[in-house]
């Protein structure tokens, strides 16, 4: 499956090299776009549904690749650096942002700035770290961060993948969901 979301990726961004940022740009970029369109709005993904339901989707079968098997929606995001992939499933709690090329360490420090530290009362607690190697992207490197009120059913979960290979089919994908234990 994650061969099939690379490879459609991969084709609609084929041309993104021709405009392209530096890796480091990029993953400020990614930051942007995963800070504005997940973090601020995971409580409500509806209402971010709404905001976006003017703006050129992909195709059903373009999202598809996107939505891990699920029904839902995706949009290409453009910035200077490059195209992005802004995924969300129908009747899930999750939000999804794929970039296809930025500097993956840069990428980790602006995640864990954004999510390392909560706005209280929410409490952030690290719960994944972990390194795994991939067909597709090479070495990888998976964080993730919970954000909850002490003892609640509900929680935030922000994780963040990314892949320091040149040859990595996906650099960087970030995601955010809301979790019930």
């Amino acid at each position: 499956m994650r061969t099939c979301i690379v490879s459609l990726f991969l084709t609609i961004v084929v041309c993104t090299s021709c405009f392209a940022g530096t890796a480091e740009d990029q993953a400020d970029a990614f930051a942007r776009i995963y800070a504005s369109l997940c973090l601020k709005n995971i409580t409500n993904l509806d209402s971010l549904r709404e905001k976006l339901k003017d703006m050129p989707k992909l195709t059903p079968e373009q999202a598809a690749h996107f939505l891990a098997g699920n029904q839902g929606d995706a949009w290409p995001i453009s910035d200077t650096t490059g195209t992005f992939v802004l995924a969300l499933p129908r009747d899930k709690n999750i939000c999804a942002v794929y970039a296809r090329r930025a500097d993956a360490t840069k990428a980790e420090k602006l995640f864990v700035a954004l999510v390392g530290n909560s706005p209280a009362p929410l409490v952030a607690r690290p719960v994944r770290d972990e390194r795994a190697h991939t067909p597709a992207n090479g070495p990888t490197h998976t964080i993730s961060y919970e954000w909850a009120l002490p003892n609640a059913a509900r929680k935030m979960l922000f994780s963040i993948t990314t892949a320091t290979s040149d040859d990595a089919q996906l650099q960087v994908l970030g995601s955010a969901a809301m979790t019930a234990n």
